[in-house]
Formats: C-alpha cells, structure tokens, sequence
C-alpha cells in the first residue's frame, strides 16, 4: 500500500512539473529570424492538447504554480536536396524519462520555415527534471493553397540539455509530400536517439534480404501437440511469433521485422498469451507495408490495436524499420527478446556493432504488453536509431535464442555460414539448432545460466527450455 502511494505521489509531482510547462509566462513571444539562433514559443493551437497530455496525472493547469526552467537548444538539419525546404514552421516536443513537454512551435507563422540546406538553432524552455530524452515528436504544419513548400526534407534535430550534453534525432526523410519525385510521406514523426553517428556523404542505400523460423518449447509438442508454423514473412512457435516484410510502394524503400513473445503462465488461467503476440505482429507487419517507417507509431498502434480487440495476456515485442535508401535503422524493444548487428571487422571476422539492453523488472521478469494493470506501454520501450550498410547482418530473436547463446556464440555461428556462402535461411536454421542444443544442454554455461547463478547467489548451470525464434536480415 505505501509503495502505492508514493507512486501516486510521484506520479502527481510529475504531472506538476509537466502541466507548468503549460501555462508559463513569457513563452508566448514572437520569433524572429534575423539571425539562425531564436526563441522558440509555446504554439496556441497547440496547447489545449498539451493540456490532454497532461491530464493523466490528474491535476488542472490552473491549479499549478510556476517552476524553475531549464534551457534547451534545439538545432534543426534541412537537407540539402531539390525541394527540402519549406516555409512552414514545424512544432516539437520533447519526451524524456521524467515526462513530456508541451508542444513548442519553430519558426514563424508567416514565411518563417526552414529553407533548402539551412541550420537553424532554437532555444526552448522546459521545465526541471526532465530527465534523459528517449525520443522527440517533430510535426510539421500542414500546408494550404500552396504549389511549392509543401514537403520538407528533414535531415536530423540535435538537442544539447542545460548540462550541455547534445542527443542526435536522425531523421532523412520527408514530411509531407515531396517536390520532386512524388514521394509523399507523414507530416509527423517520433524520431528516437542515434546509437551512433556518421557522416551524411557515407549514408548509402541497402538491399535486405531475410528469414525466419520458429519452433515450440519441447514440452508443448508433447503436451498440446504444437508445431511451428513458418511462412513467407510471418511465422509463430508456442507463443512466440515474428513477422518480417517490405513495404508495399513500387520502389520498395522500406524493411521492417519484429518478434513478440507471449507469456506461457497465462494459461493457467485459460488465456493464450501466443494469440496476443500474434495478433501484435500482424498488425505491425500491416502497417510497415503500408509505408509506415516511424518504428514507434508502429509498436503504439500495434498495442492499440489488441487493446481495442479486448486480448487477454501479455507479450514483450520489438521491432525495427530500415529505409533501404540511406540505411537509417529504426528500433523500439520492450523487454528480453532483441536484436544483434554485426559488420565486417578485421579481415573476414564480424565483430559485434550494436546489441539491444534487456528490460526486466527482474530475473525472469521481462518489461511486456499485456492486459492487466502492472502491463508495461509503447513508451517504456528502448528506442534507437542508426545506419547500416553492406555487410552487415542483423540477428532478431527471443529469449529462446538470447539466453541460450551468447553474442560471441551468435557471431562464430554466422561466419561459419557466410564462410559456406549460407543464405538468410541456412544461417537462421544455423542459429535455431545452436539455441536449441544449447537449452537441452544441462552442462553447459549459458546467458541464463549466468544470470540465473548472479541473481539467486547459487551455481546454476545449463540452458533454458523455451521457445525459439529467430530473423536473420543480411544487407547488401
């Protein structure tokens, strides 16, 4: 009960600091552009819905008092093509590990956009504590009655917090429709942190091509007669299941996978989680071939979507797009299940480029989507951005292969194949025989076994029964 209440309580001093940012004075002001570096301004239109983001926490913007600021720069990349600019302002919000912002506008109403090719810094005023950003919104104004200007070509946003640490949002792609090459695309996006950063001159396009495979723990082939069902792009195992697609434009720019993970205890109480998971990555993979490139729109309506359908259970996920035209990786995980990138190392080795964290309440206790009240949302997710390139492989799986194999493990068993010239399939069917000799292998030293001796202070050794899938996606 009491940590209940100090919940609430934390809970409501966040949604203090949050609604002041609401009805502060002085945030209101005019902008000019006479110089790059300006004053953003809390948008009018805009702060009703600010108010709704708010109104979680209970409290009404009247009843708060004003709080201490903290300054931030914004610093918005146009790209330099044909037609990036536009003369619309744009609105962004920041969403940290303490809260969101309201949505503050940059640039003028009038004539005061972002042209071809600019840099253009903002300065915006937060409220304290916002903690570490996970992701930005960015939303471009819609345009009427215009020929030209309607699309912007948005190359990234930096922000540099009040400890002057600075946190890249990659962005390299249209808002709106473009100006030349009939491109149209949202006129929002959630853009999420880069892992890592590279000059723009060595963005170069990629092919994907993947596999996938799934297969049930052992006990439920016995048990319930389960087998793992394995089609084109979309497969499940036990209560596991994947997807894996392109988007469905003639020009074939985008890629997406992900892997969902039920939880096999609810059927004790006659609820299959694995209808649940399924369910989530149907409708992630119907959104990414429809174009859908925002990672977090993906996963958030996804999870929307098995809410409204009243689905019982729950199920960790993650998820990642590729823009196969500059490469730019998106990804939002939310739990044990993850994903590997290896690149070409030193001569023929693949050496390990980006591993995704694993989010647990505890041992055994991944972060997942699900119907009950202590479910996890969208927004506790891990978020990333970054690019690939020629060479590299990205290995997806559940906890079935992360806890059985370890990353060096993952990494020998692909250069073994590629060594064979192995396809996407080989090299996944390579993986999901390694994870399952390792589960039945009550000698072995595992990931598990690891975790398992550190969490309960005991030697414990041996793999983990359990489902397993895995996605393998080479780019060329």
């Amino acid at each position: 009960r009491s940590c209940r209440a100090m919940a609430l309580s934390r809970a409501c001093c966040l949604g203090v600091r949050a609604i002041r940012s609401v009805v502060l004075p002085g945030l209101q002001q005019l902008q000019t552009f006479s110089s790059q570096h300006v004053h953003a301004h809390l948008s009018p239109e805009h702060q009703l819905s600010s108010r709704q983001s708010y109104a979680q926490y209970g409290l009404a913007a009247a009843d708060v008092v004003q709080q201490e600021l903290e300054q931030y720069k914004v610093t918005v990349i146009t790209g330099n093509l044909r037609g990036a600019g536009t003369h619309s302002p744009a609105w962004i919000q920041l969403i940290g590990q303490n809260g969101m912002t309201a949505k503050y506008q940059l640039g003028e109403t009038d004539g005061g956009g972002f042209e071809r090719g600019t840099t253009k810094s903002f300065t915006i005023d937060v409220p304290k504590d916002l903690g570490p950003l996970r992701r930005i919104h960015i939303e471009k104004r819609r345009d009427r009655g215009t020929i030209l200007g309607e699309g912007w070509y948005l190359q990234q946003v930096e922000v540099e917090g009040p400890g002057r640490e600075r946190t890249v949002f990659p962005c390299n792609s249209w808002l709106g429709e473009s100006d030349c090459g009939g491109y149209v695309g949202a006129i929002e996006r959630n853009l999420l942190p880069a892992a890592h950063t590279k000059p723009v001159d060595q963005y170069q396009p990629v092919h994907v091509q993947a596999s996938g495979m799934s297969i049930p723990h052992p006990e439920k082939v016995v048990k319930y007669g389960m087998k793992g069902v394995n089609t084109k792009g979309f497969g499940h195992g036990g209560e596991d299941a994947y997807f894996f697609c392109e988007g469905r434009s003639k020009k074939k720019t985008l890629f997406g996978m992900g892997v969902a993970d039920g939880v096999y205890m609810w059927r004790d109480k006659g609820i299959d989680s694995g209808l649940m998971s399924q369910a989530l990555m149907e409708k992630a993979m119907h959104m990414v071939e429809g174009g859908t490139e925002d990672v977090f729109l993906v996963l958030s309506t996804a999870a929307r979507y098995i809410q409204s359908e009243g689905m019982m259970g729950s199920t960790t996920a993650c998820v990642l797009t590729i823009n196969t035209t500059n490469g730019l990786l998106h990804a939002a995980n939310l739990g044990d299940s993850g994903f590997l990138v290896y690149g070409p190392g030193n001569g023929t080795d693949l050496e390990l480029k980006f591993r995704t964290n694993q989010l647990e309440h505890e041992f055994g206790r991944p972060y997942q989507i699900g119907h009950h009240e202590y479910a996890n949302r969208p927004e506790d997710s891990d978020l990333v951005s970054f690019h690939v390139s020629k060479g590299d492989v990205i290995v997806m799986g559940t906890d079935g292969l992360l806890d059985n194999v370890s990353e060096v493990e993952i990494g020998q068993v692909l250069m073994q194949q590629l060594g064979k010239g192995a396809s996407t399939s080989t090299l996944t069917q390579a993986l999901v025989k390694a994870a399952f000799d390792a589960s039945m292998d009550k000698r072995r030293m595992t990931p598990y076994s690891k975790g398992a001796s550190d969490f309960f202070d005991m030697v414990y050794s041996g793999g983990k029964q359990d489902d397993i899938t895995v996605l393998v996606a080479v780019c060329s």
